[in-house]
């Protein structure tokens, strides 16, 4: 599915389901040390040393996505990863990357519906540069903004649009979803990415209103992990940071808990080989009660040719060609997905059919789930599934400095490694038995078609 949508949500979703079933000691040997604190102007730091390799990473945390967009202004947390690249007074249009990549680092960043994160890595010596940029950028862009730039990136993401979703197969699913499945004023109602109609109306006096909203000390935290010392970094943060003037903090309304009241269907017609049925169910919230329990079922369901789905949909009815399940973790609500790929029939009127037939055969195994739970070995092979993956997050500055700043955002504290992955530890077939019961229900979910174009003179 689509990068910004979802990707790092499911990644770090992965990464805490993956371990949680080894023992309690397990996750106390997995811990990661660091220091934190808190500047007068509200900016969160968090430290962690690691020795090992002569490189630094720097990972900054805005508190603000696609959720924060008000009407008429969708697509602008995702607009700013790009014009956070178009330069300032001090770092022309276009010495972002240079400087970066002169000096032998690298750069990216990521938005969501919740949050964007930008971050760089490289040599230890360049840690002073990466504090450098990203300080000038958050006090230097909204100065520098022109409608030049400002036409030059909204071409960009629009472009990014067209391709990724639009035309791209199967890709006008991920624009669906959260207009079907969130209603109108939830902040999930529109896609990360946003319309082309509000990026095409964006003034430059909206696009620096919204950074001036959002884009400051006491909306963002900063961890740098790898070769460094602490005092050397704290000095750094101060003088790049500590200047910032601070800003009232941002009182947001949470919404209520999404729900689905019966069977909403649609059906599309896209350029595709294959017909698609996708059955999307609203879910627990990143991290609360269930959260776990939803990763460990989507793996029991389709994590695999020894899956239920798989087993059943794939080889023994040979109906699909795959199947995929996830649960697609946010902050205010998320949602619980499974896809299958059916294999095609002569025309419309038989991919229907067995699109039908799908929906049966995916109804009658989650009754045996919700009856049952996942078996004690599907729970064990959801965990050993990820377990290689954790091991090398654990291994990488990069990564562990994006996971403090995720446990920072939903805990409160960096260091809940512990808590999340006690998470798992708790999960049984009960468990799952509970929460399939509570989340699958067949009267209350989205299920959308996504069926090949009829080619000429088909009927």
């Amino acid at each position: 599915m689509p990068g910004h949508l979802k990707t790092n949500r499911l990644a770090i979703a992965a990464l805490a389901a993956l371990a949680v079933a080894l023992p309690g000691s397990f996750a106390a040997s997995q811990e990661i040390a660091f220091e934190h604190y808190t500047l007068p102007n509200g900016l969160t730091v968090i430290l962690h040393e690691d020795h090992r390799l002569p490189r630094v990473a720097v990972n900054l945390w805005y508190y603000v996505g696609s959720k924060d967009e008000p009407k008429g202004r969708s697509g602008f947390a995702h607009l700013f990863e790009h014009l956070m690249f178009m330069g300032t007074e001090k770092v022309p249009i276009g010495q972002f990357d240079t400087i970066m990549e002169g000096a032998g680092g690298s750069n990216n960043a990521t938005t969501s519906s919740d949050r964007t994160n930008y971050f760089e890595s490289g040599p230890r010596e360049l840690l002073e540069l990466f504090l450098f940029l990203e300080a000038d950028r958050m006090t230097g862009l909204s100065q520098a903004m022109t409608l030049q730039k400002l036409n030059t990136q909204r071409g960009v993401v629009r472009n990014e649009r067209r391709q990724s979703y639009e035309n791209r197969p199967y890709g006008k699913l991920w624009l669906e979803i959260p207009a079907l499945i969130f209603p109108p004023g939830h902040p999930y109602h529109h896609p990360v990415i946003g319309s082309h109609e509000d990026l095409e109306n964006a003034s430059v006096s909206d696009v620096v209103g919204f950074f001036r909203q959002f884009y400051f000390p006491g909306n963002a935290s900063l961890a740098i992990a790898g070769d460094f010392k602490p005092a050397e970094a704290k000095a750094l943060v101060e003088k790049y940071f500590g200047s910032i003037p601070a800003r009232p903090a941002i009182k947001r309304k949470k919404p209520p808990p999404p729900k689905t009241d019966g069977v909403l269907r649609k059906t599309l017609t896209d350029v595709v080989e294959l017909p698609l049925a996708c059955f999307v169910w609203h879910s627990p919230s990143f991290y609360l009660e269930g959260d776990a329990d939803m990763d460990i079922l989507a793996n029991a369901l389709a994590g695999g040719k020894s899956s239920r789905l798989y087993k059943r949909l794939v080889y023994d009815r040979k109906l699909a060609q795959n199947v995929s399940a996830w649960q697609s973790s946010s902050l205010l609500g998320s949602e619980f997905v499974i896809q299958v790929f059916a294999l095609p029939g002569q025309d419309t009127k038989e991919n229907l059919k067995r699109l039908s037939v799908i929906e049966k055969e995916v109804d009658a195994i989650i009754a045996e789930i919700q009856e049952g739970g996942a078996s004690g070995r599907e729970i064990g092979r959801a965990r050993n599934s990820m377990e290689s993956s954790f091991w090398t997050d654990l291994e990488s500055i990069e990564e562990k400095a994006d996971l403090l700043n995720r446990y920072l955002f939903h805990f409160g504290n960096p260091g809940a490694i512990g808590r999340d992955l006690a998470r798992y530890s708790k999960i049984t077939p009960a468990t799952t038995a509970t929460w399939a019961k509570r989340i699958l229900d067949p009267q209350a979910r989205l299920i959308l078609h996504i069926l090949p174009e009829e080619k000429e003179g088909k009927q």
